[in-house]
């Protein structure tokens, strides 16, 4: 369970995600950003349009339980949406995870408006929460894009070292991105190249217990591979005709998290 939002709050979340899905809908994302990267690949710009217009149309999906919530895995499992988005993004890969007895699978909404450091605070109460639940000691966490910055956060700064088994990112401007600019709230400062906040995470020291993977790709036009330099300690994956959404229901991403997660 989360705290519950108010009346304000909520109007300012369906208005992000009413922009979000005219974005999507209409193409504006991703044609746009992958024109200004000259990276215009058809069949990479249309598995990604394909892609971002369905979890965009899976949006009230979010509002029940993720394939996999029943689950009885080796850990739990927390998913942590992107900027703008919610936890119906990962309904393809909760489904795949599920099905190789990986779970039990939940997600984490959190204001992608907001401080990067508010939302690594509220994720700490929501392990302790899902460790007494389930009586599991550790738990896995997936972040998509912004996502994963928050959990990398939490791990490095935010005294999830140990509680956190294993942290999968996909698509994590770990390194900043540019496209930040565009966007409103922290996330606008925060997740821009070379910001504050990327500096002190870069400089943390390494997580002692938490082993971290990062699922990056070439053909992604926000946070292209390219862009995003090695964390030291950590496994780097790399795809190259992979967009930013459709990483999440690709069937090749979804292989290498199962195999990290049995």
């Amino acid at each position: 369970m989360q705290k519950r939002h108010s009346i304000r709050h909520l109007a300012w979340r369906s208005g992000v995600a009413v922009v979000s899905q005219a974005m999507m809908f209409s193409g504006l994302y991703p044609v746009v950003p992958h024109l200004v990267r000259g990276r215009v690949a058809p069949k990479t710009l249309l598995a990604e349009w394909g892609m971002s217009a369905a979890v965009s149309a899976a949006r009230p999906v979010g509002f029940f339980p993720l394939p996999g919530a029943r689950s009885e895995g080796p850990r739990p499992i927390i998913v942590l949406h992107g900027y703008a988005m919610n936890r119906a993004n990962f309904v393809p890969l909760a489904f795949r995870l599920s099905r190789k007895g990986l779970g039990p699978i939940v997600g984490f909404e959190y204001w992608t408006l907001g401080r990067t450091a508010a939302a690594a605070r509220q994720l700490a109460w929501f392990v302790e929460h899902v460790q007494t639940m389930t009586g599991s000691p550790q738990v896995d966490i997936i972040g998509h894009s912004m996502g994963g910055v928050v959990a990398r956060y939490y791990v490095a700064l935010g005294g999830g070292d140990g509680a956190v088994h294993r942290l999968i990112t996909i698509g994590s401007p770990h390194g900043g991105t540019d496209v930040s600019r565009i966007g409103i709230g922290h996330a606008n400062r925060e997740l821009f190249i070379g910001s504050k906040l990327l500096t002190r995470l870069a400089a943390a020291p390494r997580p002692v217990v938490t082993r971290l993977t990062t699922i990056l790709s070439n053909g992604d036009a926000l946070v292209p591979a390219s862009q995003q330099a090695e964390i030291p300690g950590a496994e780097r994956i790399v795809f190259d005709d992979l967009g930013h959404v459709a990483m999440l229901g690709s069937r090749r991403v979804a292989r290498e998290i199962i195999t990290r997660l049995k």
